[in-house]
């Protein structure tokens, strides 16, 4: 099944009745699909270009499937296996909403794409220094339960270089940390 048919049989189920289908190694839910699993389990929903336009998508990888099972019930929504590789689901609000979604932005030197909107405070450097609040802040609006193994260690890493500048700067020898 395309994303085309998928989105389909969707409109044509009056958005009541939503398809996860399996893309690599990621399960993807397509436009109004996309916001109800958003709503089901907490994944962003991102737009994403294709040849001719964009589409509206959420997904996770196909490890998390048990955990989003379960996280869908949990939501009152119902899923069932179709085939291997398709699953659908109802019983979730699929209404959209732009401010649910994250786009990802072209970086000019490459072409590829950038962080996505809305992911800036876990994916941005601290705050700069002032006074002992940027720590607090930093670790506060991180948001751990939207985030990937590899992004909570940059995060840890850029607060370990950020600290280490601080402390540089407040060296009484103007020394700052020997390593």
């Amino acid at each position: 099944m395309t994303e085309k048919e998928i989105l389909e049989k969707q409109e044509a189920s009056g958005n009541q009745v939503f398809y996860l289908m399996l893309v690599g190694k990621f399960f993807l839910a397509y436009g109004y699909g996309a916001f109800a699993l958003s709503r089901g389990t907490g994944y962003r929903v991102m737009r994403k270009a294709r040849k001719t336009g964009s589409v509206i998508t959420c997904g996770f990888p196909i490890e998390r499937l048990d955990t989003v099972l379960l996280r869908v019930r949990d939501a009152g929504g119902r899923i069932e296996p179709l085939e291997q590789r398709l699953y659908r689901f109802s019983g979730l609000d699929g209404t959209p909403d732009e401010r649910m979604v994250c786009e990802q932005k072209p970086v000019p030197a490459t072409g590829k794409t950038a962080a996505p909107e809305g992911m800036a405070s876990r994916q941005s450097a601290p705050p700069p220094f002032s006074g002992g609040d940027w720590l607090r802040e930093a670790v506060l609006s991180f948001n751990l339960s939207m985030s990937t193994p590899l992004d909570a260690m940059n995060f840890i890493g850029r607060l370990q270089q950020k600290l280490k500048t601080s402390i540089a700067c407040e060296s009484p020898a103007g020394q700052g940390l020997q390593e």
